[in-house]
């Protein structure tokens, strides 16, 4: 029989399986926190969780672990989710999931008295997700919204337009960087500390949250309105319409940390609540930590944490050989067509690293010229991915984007239902195109970003990493009219079938 007789070999095993199983991932957290100034605060947020955690180990201890199945049922679950994120490369959710897994773990070991006691400590570290920059521009309006009330208390006379304030000295510009969510996730961390380390009450600590969220919003309008002031007064020659960082940690501890403080030590009572709970939670035997199913049940969590990289590693490395067989090619030219001539392209997308790129121009009897494009990879790794921040469908520096929207392309037989339409145009304006584009995986086409990442994750999973965009491009007459164009498109595509190489 498998007795673990002391617990503390328990947290420095359970440190170093979720160190190593998830390195890729803290690595991510620290690159995240270090380069970005929004998410600076990680380093102090991770600091804190550790310092709660290391709070409740002695009581944890004296807890026996308490197999629970709803646990176990949560572990497995937050793995697998974080399998499908890690080979489908989002990051976010990836980086998001890491505190759940941990927390699931411990409830599959424990049961519910670990959420009550660690449930605070682990989840803190959503407050260091790289989440929350997405809700910048919903709170670079509402900068914008209080600040044009703030304006017009003091009678400085402004011009709103989207995120631009103009005042007569000259114009503000409400960046991300003022939208204030740095201050937001800072407040909130800290009010959710404070009441998990003098509250245990779930409802004090919820509203003190809030208030220290509600008060960071504020000092964030202030700061801004501040700054705009400062530069209607001195005509736009004060320091602070370039440099306001250090003013704004300034108005934050002003006017959101001093009164949270206060209101904090308000909501306090003589006797916690988290005192009160500790008394109320059975301790359990001994004896139940050292029975078999509970050993057992350690090591089957433990095994299911580590299949995340076995699995991931396992079958995005060893398996990388038979990937390159999936992807399409050109097709030769159907019936009433002539093609694929080659090196006649007018357009071509801006991808990176990529390991297939295929162009060649059809032409009709009529002698239209549709292009015919695929780029794709046969495997797909770090800076070597379908879906990929740097990858355009155009070359910015040479085509605008005139409109992008998805429609129904009526080749099902061809298995595409939908495909991204886009017209562009040249930025001195002398050649206007029309193109379908999607993309290529081993059981799915489509435009969908999310079904691609998603399904080409579950496939890269199963061995086979390849993906492609396929794209096809017309030239529109001078008129801008592309009606013509997308009816020998849609000609071309029906006469074709894609191979697999």
């Amino acid at each position: 029989m498998i007795v673990v007789r002391n617990k503390d070999y328990l947290l420095l095993l359970s440190i170093f399986l979720f160190a190593v199983a998830f390195a890729p991932e803290w690595r991510s957290y620290f690159d995240l926190w270090y380069h970005s100034i929004v998410y600076s605060h990680g380093f102090l947020v991770l600091a804190l969780s550790l310092y709660l955690l290391w709070r409740q180990w002695p009581e944890l201890k004296t807890r026996s672990l308490s197999p629970s199945l709803i646990g176990f049922a949560a572990l497995v679950t937050s793995c697998l989710m974080v399998l499908l994120a890690k080979a489908a490369d989002i990051r976010t959710v990836t980086l998001l999931l890491l505190p759940f897994v941990f927390l699931s773990w411990g409830c599959a070991l424990w049961g519910s008295s670990f959420i009550k006691l660690c449930g605070v400590p682990v989840l803190i570290l959503v407050y260091a997700a790289p989440i929350w920059d997405d809700f910048s521009p919903l709170f670079q309006v509402i900068t914008v919204f209080a600040n044009e009330l703030l304006l017009s208390l003091v009678d400085i006379p402004a011009e709103i337009r989207e995120l631009y304030i103009t005042i007569p000295g000259g114009t503000f510009f409400v960046a991300g960087g003022c939208s204030g969510v740095r201050y937001l996730m800072v407040a909130l961390c800290l009010g959710t500390v404070y009441g998990n380390l003098f509250y245990g009450d779930a409802r004090r600590t919820l509203f003190l949250t809030l208030i220290a969220g509600a008060l960071s919003m504020l000092a964030n309008w202030i700061r801004v309105f501040g700054i705009i002031v400062a530069g209607h007064i001195t005509e736009m020659e004060t320091s602070l319409v370039e440099d306001h960082e250090t003013f704004g940690w300034i108005v934050f501890l002003i006017i959101a940390l001093v009164p949270l403080f206060f209101i904090a030590r308000k909501l306090e009572t003589r006797d916690t609540d988290i005192d009160l709970l500790r008394q109320a939670m059975p301790k359990v035997s001994e004896n139940r930590y050292q029975d078999r199913k509970t050993a057992q049940a350690t090591v089957i969590s433990f095994l299911i944490v580590l299949a995340v990289p076995t699995v991931f590693y396992s079958q995005t490395s060893l398996f990388v050989e038979k990937d390159g067989a999936r992807l399409p090619s050109l097709p030769v030219a159907p019936k009433d067509w002539r093609g694929p001539l080659r090196f006649a392209d007018f357009w071509k997308p801006s991808f990176q690293n990529e390991d297939i790129d295929l162009s060649g121009i059809y032409v009709s009897k009529t002698l239209q010229q549709v292009q015919l494009q695929i780029t794709g990879y046969h495997t797909q790794g770090q800076g070597k991915e379908l879906i990929y921040h740097s990858n355009r469908l155009y070359d910015s520096d040479e085509w605008n984007l005139v409109s992008s929207n998805i429609l129904h392309s009526g080749l099902e037989d061809q298995g595409i239902n939908e495909v991204r339409e886009s017209i562009l145009e040249r930025r001195d304006g002398s050649e206007r195109i029309i193109i379908w584009s999607w993309y290529f995986l081993d059981g799915y086409q489509g435009p969908s970003v999310l079904k691609t990442k998603l399904i080409g994750g579950i496939r890269k999973l199963m061995g086979d990493g390849s993906g492609a965009l396929i794209a096809v491009a017309a030239r529109c007459p001078k008129d801008g009219e592309c009606k013509a164009q997308r009816s020998d498109i849609k000609s071309l595509l029906k006469a074709m079938s894609f191979k697999t190489d």
